[in-house]
């Protein structure tokens, strides 16, 4: 299998563990990963010209014809947003008036949906399975918008992967909800209250675990995790990794690998608990 690979900005600087863990998990599944030569910056959420974000987002779909994937839920939504926009015959063609090369269509995925369609081919590639381990599945606010692939009030896709992976996913009430992430700066206290209640809500069903699939998300969760505990006064102490990472972990892969010590949140007692389940039997 090929694919096209969009990094986007933050792999270059908070997300590389994103990053790594995301190149090194294809690769252990033997999917080839061809990183577009020169992307650019998807728009985000800074940019407020919507017809300079759509442009923004056609020049990185244009440069292939294989289906791009992306580990940031930012980034797979904004360039989701941009092909719908982009079926407007009018739009596309004050885009492509401005762009080197034309765009003609993209078929944008997240990875863990590239992910799970190799493991559904392939379930032998599990060497490590996560018996015994519980995860919170959480989504966030965009990896289901727009609307059209995955319910935006209630996707399961995380949820059958950690199937697969052997684990046990826990019932995250609050995993579309918003991390708080995109008001951080004006707004910082509402911003940590909202990621106070997520992980309290993953604390109170028994995680071990929390999964992201957007940057943000893990920036609220784990980078911020040691702060809000302070905030509240309430330990928490639940590790938060990228769903790559922890796919990472079921093919077998070390922690160097999926960059384990760029999380905030150490996640080496939860991996050591999961070898001595397996050792265990």
């Amino acid at each position: 299998m090929r694919l096209a690979y969009y990094p986007g900005c933050v792999s270059l600087s908070t997300g590389k563990e994103m990053d790594k863990s995301t190149r090194a998990v294809f690769s252990r599944l033997g999917v080839d990963l061809e990183e577009l030569e020169d992307w650019n910056c998807c728009g985000a959420t800074h940019v407020s010209n919507e017809m300079v974000a759509t442009g923004l987002a056609a020049r990185n779909m244009s440069q292939t014809e294989l289906d791009i994937v992306t580990s940031c839920s930012i980034c797979l939504s904004n360039l989701r947003a941009a092909a719908l926009k982009l079926e407007d015959v009018e739009i596309r063609g004050r885009v492509n008036a401005v762009l080197e090369k034309e765009y003609k269509g993209a078929r944008v995925r997240h990875a863990l949906e590239a992910i799970l369609e190799a493991l559904e081919e392939d379930e032998e590639g599990i060497v490590l399975p996560l018996k015994g381990l519980r995860v919170a599945p959480y989504y966030g606010c965009l990896f289901s918008r727009p609307v059209g692939v995955h319910s935006p009030e209630y996707p399961v896709i995380l949820e059958k992967l950690i199937r697969i992976l052997q684990a046990e996913a826990v019932d995250l009430r609050l995993k579309t909800f918003c991390c708080g992430g995109p008001i951080f700066m004006p707004k910082e206290e509402a911003a940590n209250e909202t990621a106070y209640w997520i992980l309290k809500d993953a604390k109170k069903e028994g995680a071990e675990v929390i999964i992201t699939l957007c940057p943000l998300c893990q920036l609220m969760l784990d980078t911020k995790q040691r702060s809000i505990e302070q905030r509240y006064g309430e330990d928490i102490g639940i590790p938060v990794l990228y769903v790559t990472q922890l796919v990472g972990i079921a093919l077998g892969l070390g922690p160097d690998e999926l960059g384990m010590d760029m999380n905030a949140v150490s996640p080496m007692p939860m991996m050591e608990q999961i070898y001595e389940r397996m050792a265990e039997g």
